[in-house]
């Protein structure tokens, strides 16, 4: 033995992934003022549309409304505390699950969440333009 105890197995984020998603939107959205209308979930390579609202806005892969509150984010009756900490950072708790999270976010085009033991990281590309620029145009 080297002395190290042995791996526990990886356990998946208890944040639902669609979740995950809607927090990256409204951390961005907070950070930035601009609500972004497109999602790209850099783990899986799937991207997802937004539909900005005045108070929110509508998760269309999920048809959820989500709507902004000082305490966090409001999802048809269910509550997900969040709170902005320092320049680029912020950290909540899925009510539901009780999952807490945290991460990092400045108003590019980036977020990052943390899950509670630091141990699973979800990154999401973000654009608040309809349509992802042709890099191959000149």
């Amino acid at each position: 033995m080297d002395g190290l105890a042995p791996a526990l197995p990886r356990r998946e984020s208890g944040m639902d992934a669609d979740l995950r998603r809607i927090v990256a939107v409204e951390v961005h959205r907070r950070r930035s003022g601009r609500c972004p209308v497109l999602v790209h979930a850099l783990g899986t390579g799937e991207t997802f549309r937004i539909e900005p609202r005045e108070d929110g806005f509508l998760d269309l892969a999920t048809n959820l409304r989500i709507r902004s509150t000082p305490e966090g984010i409001d999802l048809d009756g269910t509550t997900v505390a969040l709170r902005l900490t320092g320049d680029i950072a912020f950290e909540g708790q899925d009510l539901a699950s009780g999952e807490r999270f945290t991460g990092h976010a400045g108003g590019g085009a980036s977020v990052t969440l943390y899950d509670a033991r630091h141990s699973g990281f979800f990154q999401y590309a973000v654009s608040d333009q309809d349509q992802p620029p042709d890099l191959l145009r000149a």
